[in-house]
């Protein structure tokens, strides 16, 4: 794209962070570690609208003649809003928490086996836990964010929803349930754009400590 290329170094991390934006003109950036590395611009002749899908040919990028491995730790996608600076601090299940009422527990979830789960079969049962993991900087003011990611199934009878909570003072903070798949799991994301307390937003000191999930 535009006028110059960026070939990356070896055993090195970037950032790329690219930003399309469509009108009567289709202009795209590069950023590299939040650097402008390229621009391009062409007239939208064709009545193009907005993106709907990246195919990253990460070949053209290292050239194959290397044999370069690459491995990619985040991805996001965002639609008025700049990626460049923005992270993703990944933390996992760890210790049981106040609520203990799933079988197989925190231990179906810690194992990294896909075979084993947490389930239930009464609605209104509750599986808190820890989170082990990075915490980002002490003291970090700029959040987005918090989100919890669940893979679920629905079994052959009991509970027909499953959601996600906050626990934080002492006060569990419920999301709205959602519909696991039936013939196989399903994934499913839950965001909290601020803190439920408060609606205040986000910082290090205010993240919850335990979170949990809730049959429906």
């Amino acid at each position: 794209m535009g006028n110059s290329s960026f070939l990356a170094a070896t055993a090195l991390t970037y950032w790329f962070d690219i930003r399309i934006a469509v009108g009567a003109e289709i202009t795209m950036d590069l950023y590299v570690d939040g650097v402008l590395q390229s621009s391009a611009t062409t007239p939208n002749t064709g009545g193009m609208g907005m993106p709907v899908k990246c195919i990253w040919k990460n070949q053209g990028m290292h050239g194959h003649y290397t044999n370069t491995v690459w491995y990619i730790a985040h991805i996001a996608v965002l639609d008025g809003v700049s990626t460049i600076g923005r992270r993703f601090v990944r933390r996992s299940p760890d210790q049981t928490g106040v609520y203990d009422q799933f079988t197989g527990g925190v231990a179906a979830l810690t194992d990294e086996d896909p075979l084993s789960r947490a389930t239930s079969d009464v609605i209104g049962q509750r599986l808190s836990f820890t989170l082990a993991g990075p915490t980002g900087p002490a003291g970090q003011p700029n959040i987005a964010a918090v989100h919890v990611k669940k893979t679920a199934q629905l079994g052959a009878a009991g509970p027909t929803g499953l959601a996600a909570f906050l626990r934080m003072g002492g006060v569990d903070y419920d999301a709205t349930p959602v519909t696991p798949g039936d013939i196989a799991p399903s994934t499913h994301y839950t965001s909290w754009a601020s803190n439920p307390v408060d609606g205040s937003d986000w910082d290090s000191a205010s993240l919850p400590a335990e979170i949990g999930l809730v049959s429906s």
